[in-house]
């Protein structure tokens, strides 16, 4: 009996045995599985190195656009300060050499200067044919252009369009023409009838023979507005004309000093043949666009041009 228990407590020991190993080797794979799940923490030097590098990675490329700017803003205001000194330069030599032709006397002014020429005789011409004009002007006048003066008269369908006139223009060949092959010219405006009733005449400042004077000059010095109206059979008075506000003739380019032209049309009214009465213009043009251009203010381009016409 005492045998049968004693192998009866064997039997649970063994059970018992069994059951602590079974747990135990639970225990050791749930050991490797948490070893395998949660794998061990890097180094903190390692990654403390790895940031290093790459934000010194990101350092020189920054670094390295920045100078690429800063050296294409340097070349950039390098252009600009080269360009704003040749206007600079450009400008105060144009500029000097119009205040200098403005302070010389008139014997000097107008450089170049020939025997003076003057403008035909306008007010003969009002009134006249065409025919009769060239005629009268003589200079080998020849027509080079002529254009119908159209107006549109009545309303809606019955709308029409009549020719009231006709404007004309002669070239005088037998006069000087500038080193442009400008050549002086009549304008001619005439009415229905054929009769003249407005006459102009244009030519260089240069083809005048008053040579390369300053506007400046061309009014206050050689009066060349009271010399050609007074040509073109109006009386004036010599010395009435006087130079306008500087900002009602000259323009300036788009930097504000370079002078790009200048430009007046001067009028009034005077007596002429027969104490009739005549409206007069006289528009004095200098265009110094090629002259900007080549930096030699001789190729500045000097107009003058004058009109007669009856005072209604």
């Amino acid at each position: 009996m005492a045998k049968h228990a004693k192998h009866a407590r064997t039997d649970k020991e063994d059970q018992a045995v069994g059951v602590e190993d079974r747990q135990d080797e639970c225990s050791a794979e749930e050991g490797e599985g948490a070893q395998k799940a949660a794998p061990a923490p890097e180094h903190p030097a390692t990654a403390h190195h790895k940031a290093s590098k790459r934000m010194r990675i990101v350092l020189i490329v920054v670094s390295v656009v920045l100078v690429l700017l800063i050296a294409a803003l340097g070349y950039f205001a390098w252009m600009l300060v080269g360009e704003a000194r040749d206007v600079a330069y450009q400008s105060a030599a144009q500029t000097a050499k119009v205040e200098k032709d403005s302070s010389l006397p008139a014997s000097d002014a107008g450089k170049g200067a020939g025997a003076r020429k003057e403008a035909p005789q306008l007010v003969e011409l009002i009134g006249k044919t065409q025919d009769e004009a060239v005629a009268e002007i003589g200079r080998g006048a020849t027509e080079t252009n002529s254009k119908d003066i159209t107006e549109e008269k009545g309303e809606g369908d019955e709308k029409t369009t009549e020719v009231v006139g006709r404007s004309v223009t002669l070239a005088l060949t037998d006069e000087t023409t500038d080193a442009r092959g400008n050549i002086p010219s009549v304008y001619l405006t005439l009415d229905a009838d054929g009769a003249i009733v407005e006459a102009g005449y244009s030519a260089s400042v240069g083809s005048l023979g008053y040579g390369d004077v300053s506007f400046i000059d061309a009014v206050s010095s050689e009066h060349i507005v009271e010399n050609l109206v007074a040509a073109a059979g109006v009386d004036i008075e010599q010395g009435s004309i006087e130079m306008p506000a500087v900002e009602d003739y000259r323009t300036y380019a788009d930097d504000g000093t370079t002078i790009a032209q200048e430009v007046y049309t001067f009028s009034g009214e005077g007596t002429g043949s027969g104490d009739a009465t005549y409206l007069w213009s006289c528009k004095l043009s200098y265009d110094y666009s090629a002259a900007n251009v080549s930096g030699n203010l001789a190729d500045t381009i000097r107009q003058v041009y004058v009109y007669i016409n009856a005072a209604s």
